[in-house]
């Protein structure tokens, strides 16, 4: 009979056996995801600042256009030219 007692503590014992083991795979699973996503992480933080950087250039860009184009219209050549642009402008919708 002792062994028939025994039998469970011996059945509990490789089933915790092997939950633990279980454990520290499934552990040692979570630490190597957690290790890539960091390194994922870094990576798309140095392109989100490469991405900032690119974006503040383009609005400089940009912005720089639209001083220039403000420049234009308020030059007295372009205040000259209106009446001109104004006729063509008349005149292609006329001719539509």
């Amino acid at each position: 009979m002792s062994t028939s007692a025994n039998e469970p503590e011996e059945l509990l014992g490789v089933d915790s056996d092997t939950r633990a083991r279980d454990c520290e795979e499934e552990i040692r699973q979570l630490r190597a995801t957690l290790h890539k996503m960091k390194h994922e992480m870094a990576e798309l933080s140095m392109r989100n600042e490469e991405l900032e950087k690119e974006l503040r250039r383009a609005n400089r860009v940009v912005s720089g256009a639209w001083e220039q184009i403000d420049v234009l219209r308020h030059s007295s050549s372009w205040r000259a030219t209106a009446p001109v642009r104004a006729f063509k402008t008349r005149l292609r919708g006329a001719l539509r």
